[in-house]
């Protein structure tokens, strides 16, 4: 889900340090049915590398879901390109609850840790990965707007990421791709997909046949690819505001001046303008800073997905995870779905310890603090979720993991009164400072997001 057009580069703290690999599990050795897990390989984007608050940090990336689930198959080793704190690029921290401010002010850029290791990582989720670069590293070298950052620490230009994965002899590998193809164009206000689903299927298939061709034998998990209405970048900010005199719903102003209709989507990148009273109608009020007028003058393209432009990205991301269906039916792998859990944890929200989890920003629990990426405990729910679709294609025992080892401090979640209303960011400073005021307003429709689904 990372890519170079989401970099809200402010971060959060990293716990603990130390090297890129993790233990077998302690437990009974779990059985393995049809597939064998002694060496797991991953293959993705930002999710799969462990990418949280805008950064790569050791703690949240023993806690990916390829991590927990090499740990709970009794994987014999599970190596990551390791960063120590305070990340890279330095994460996001919570530096004050009332108000809420969050930064990454005077943190300073972690390092690797294992940088040296001789063989190929295990996990090779490279942030801003496409599902091209898998077998082609014709992008591994940056270039607007990509970076070559995370291909310079992960990949080390030792070769394709499919190909170090086939060297270490995998025998079970999972792919993660197609989300920064879709939802890197919706995160610049762009309904353009980077890819059709016609050419994303095609590429994914001949991409599965290499991994055949590769590693003969070896058996797969395909992960699907969420959509915006489930991510807090998207669904923040609301379209309507209310009238400081009368309390009815008044619309935002969108680009060219023309009003925000309910099912348009301010980005989450909007806040600065937002704070300044950019995009609210003179006479409404700043939900995002109360003690500002509005100004009258229009949002920017880039800060606005339209619902026209929505829908194009709803399309793109449904026809890829019908292309990743149909491969995993074809060649018998199991079926990882996290555009059906953060829809679930979005519309629903999901329960552990007497708790339900959303995916609201900040308060919700499920994600980090950039507003894009999935925390370590909605990790923990997604290594299970694997665990379950591995378990039911392959006859394997895996158990499931301890979701109380992600549920802390870092699920950055606070937890919301009852009927309260929503609890906005204000983004100070360019992309490094965020602040939240809790200014609740009288008439304020809280459904807002609910309608649009």
């Amino acid at each position: 889900m990372r890519n170079s057009i989401l970099w809200i580069s402010a971060f959060a703290a990293a716990l603990i340090a130390g090297c890129g690999e993790i233990a077998p599990l302690a437990a009974p050795a779990a059985h393995s049915g049809d597939a064998n897990f002694s060496v797991y390989a991953a293959m993705g984007t930002s999710i799969t590398a462990g990418w949280q608050s805008g950064g790569l940090v050791d703690y949240h990336q023993r806690h990916s879901y390829a991590a927990v689930f090499a740990h709970q198959a009794g994987s014999a080793t599970f190596t990551e390109p390791t960063v120590s704190p305070d990340g890279l690029p330095p994460l996001l921290r919570i530096l004050s609850l009332s108000p809420l401010i969050i930064s990454n002010v005077g943190r300073t850029n972690g390092t690797p840790t294992n940088a040296l290791q001789p063989t190929p990582y295990h996990n090779m989720g490279v942030p801003g990965a496409l599902l091209v670069d898998a077998a082609d590293s014709t992008y591994y070298y940056g270039g607007l707007p990509r970076s070559s950052l995370m291909f310079d620490l992960i990949v080390r230009h030792r070769g394709t990421i499919l190909g170090q994965v086939a060297s270490l002899s995998p025998t079970f590998v999972s792919l993660e791709y197609g989300s920064n193809e879709v939802l890197g164009a919706a995160a610049n206000g762009s309904g353009a997909a980077a890819l059709d689903p016609a050419t994303f299927a095609a590429l994914l298939h001949g991409t599965l046949d290499a991994v055949h061709a590769l590693i003969p034998g070896t058996k797969l998990a395909l992960v699907t690819v969420p959509n915006m209405p489930d991510i807090p970048y998207f669904t923040t900010f609301s379209p309507y505001t209310v009238s400081l005199s009368t309390g009815a719903p008044v619309p935002l102003i969108g680009p060219g001046g023309a009003p925000l209709a309910p099912n348009d989507y301010v980005l989450l990148r909007a806040g600065p303008d937002l704070a300044s009273g950019k995009g609210i109608p003179v006479g409404a009020y700043n939900y995002v800073n109360p003690g500002t007028a509005g100004t009258g003058q229009p949002l920017d393209d880039a800060e606005v997905l339209s619902a026209t432009e929505a829908a194009s990205i709803t399309a793109a991301v449904n026809g890829y995870n019908a292309a990743i269906h149909s491969e995993a039916s074809a060649r018998h792998a199991a079926l990882v779905d996290l555009h059906g859990l953060l829809q679930t944890a979005a519309t629903v929200g999901l329960r552990f310890q007497g708790t339900v989890y959303t995916t609201r920003y900040i308060t919700g629990g499920l994600f980090s603090l950039d507003g894009v990426h999935p925390n370590d405990l909605a990790h923990g729910f997604l290594a299970n979720m694997m665990i379950d679709a591995v378990n039911s294609t392959f006859g394997s025992t895996i158990p499931h993991a301890d979701l109380s080892r992600a549920a802390s401090i870092t699920a950055s979640r606070l937890r919301p009164d009852r009927n309260e209303s929503p609890r906005y960011p204000i983004v100070e400073g360019g992309e490094a400072y965020y602040r939240v005021m809790f200014a609740p307003v009288a008439g304020w429709n809280t459904s807002l997001s609910a309608a649009r689904r």
